[in-house]
């Protein structure tokens, strides 16, 4: 795995952790789905 992309996936989850601590849910659901094609991208890869 490049270190660019696991530092986009780190990145992800942190945003995704502090949205729901915030309570927005639409703005998780984004970036889950933008996570779930970077872990797809290099499952494949």
């Amino acid at each position: 795995m490049k270190k660019e992309k696991i530092s986009e996936i780190s990145m992800l989850q942190y945003q995704i952790k502090r949205y729901q601590a915030a309570g927005k849910g639409t703005m998780c659901q984004s970036l889950n789905a933008r996570l779930q094609k970077l872990i797809k991208q290099q499952a494949e890869a």
